[in-house]
Parts: structure tokens; sequence; C-alpha cells
């Protein structure tokens, strides 16, 4: 049995519930899975210091899921020693756009009067999922409503000033997994294709009838693509 330690990195306003089928699928190869979940971290430093903690000291599979990916990437710049394997989940690697920051100062504005779900059901779900599915709307509000307004707030804080982060990729020797929705509107398939052109060794794989939520709306394929990841060897 493989012992290397498995990592899950959530994405904004996101628990371990997102991720059940992959973990149970995974545990049948690994034991020692951890959710490193954030909530108020207000900087990438905050985020990538509780991931640091959380390896222990000891190389691992991470697993970065959108923001997720985010926060791998800044550990891969300061400890890429902890990184033994990185699969990037409908993530990505540039900078936050100008456009974005400005709608995410009025997200939190929005968010702080009260209005998180209003947000997240008008704005964000319609972007989250290739097709409606209730039982997906319903975990996706409710990881929202366990996490809550100020978490919402730190976590598009944390991201909006993060640096282009292509170079860091490169710099890694390691086995990369990118999977991405080819009808994701929010780390689209573009951006998928030219972290995995930049990165001659990396596998890309792009799945067909999925949005940006992936692990969901594509479970099972996401669960047989990590678990393969996992237990190759790098490349």
């Amino acid at each position: 049995m493989t012992q290397l330690p498995i990592l899950f990195l959530p994405g904004t306003l996101c628990t371990g519930a997102m991720f059940i089928e992959q973990i149970n699928q995974l545990k049948q190869y690994c034991q020692d899975i951890t959710v490193v979940q954030f909530t108020t971290e207000k900087s990438l430093t905050e985020m990538a210091n509780k991931v640091i903690k959380a390896t222990k000291n000891e190389p691992c599979a991470i697993i970065g899921f959108s923001m997720g990916g985010i926060v791998a990437l800044e550990i891969a710049r300061t400890h890429p020693q902890l990184i033994a394997k990185l699969a990037l989940v409908n993530s990505n690697c540039h900078a936050d756009l100008p456009e974005r920051k400005i709608a995410r100062k009025a997200q939190i504005t929005q968010v702080k009067s009260g209005q998180l779900i209003e947000l997240l059901s008008k704005t964000f779900l319609p972007n989250y999922l290739f097709k409606a599915d209730n039982v997906h709307e319903k975990l996706i509000i409710g990881m929202a409503k366990t996490l809550g307004a100020d978490c919402f707030a730190a976590q598009a804080m944390a991201i909006e000033d993060r640096p282009d982060s292509l170079s860091v990729l490169q710099q890694l020797k390691i086995d990369i997994l990118i999977i991405g929705g080819k009808q994701d509107k929010i780390c689209p398939i573009e951006h998928q294709q030219m972290m995995h052109k930049n990165l001659p060794k990396s596998r890309l794989q792009l799945l067909d009838q999925c949005g940006h939520f992936a692990p969901l709306e594509q479970a099972e394929k996401v669960s047989n693509l990590l678990t393969h990841w996992y237990l190759s060897n790098a490349l």
C-alpha cells in the first residue's frame, strides 16, 4: 500500500463534503487523508502555513480544487519539497484579473449585508455547474452556510492579490495532473491547456458535461483519475 499522505485543499466556501466520493475511493490505497479546511485566513500565506503544518514536514500528494490549487502554488513557491505529487482540479495559476477584483469587493459588501446565500444562488451557482442539479446545489449551499460570510470575505481578500505562478509550476519536478471541465466558466479549458502546454510532463484531463465542480458533476471520473495519479510513478 502506498504510504504517501494525501491532502485535499478545498475551494472558496467549500468543505471536505464535496470530496466524499474521491476520499472514499482513495481510502482503499491510503489511510492518511486530510482535508485542510480554510476558514478565516486572510492571506495566501496564512492558508499555505496551515497546509504546511498539516504536512508534518513530510512530502505529500496535494489535491487542490479551485482556490485550493492557488494555495498549493503558494506552497510550491516557498516549500516545494513538501509537494511529492500535485493535482490541480478546476484551478488556475494566473494573477487575479482586474475586473474580478472589482467584482470581489462588491461581493464582499453584499455578503456582509447578510446576502451570502442570495449571492451564491444568483451569481455563483449558474457558473458552478454544467447543468442544474438539486443535490449538488444543496451541497454547495450547505457548505457555504456552514462556513459563513466572514469566511467568504476572508477568502475573497486572500486570493485577490495573488501573483502569477506559472514559473513556480515550471520549477516543480513532480507528477502534475490537471483536471478541468470543458464547460467550466470560471477556470476555462483555455487556461488548463495553457498550463499543460507549459508543463511538458504534466497530464491534462478535460471532462465533458462538466462545469467548475468536477468532483461533484463527474465524481467517478475524477475519483479514477486521482487514483491513477496517486498510484502511478512520477513522470
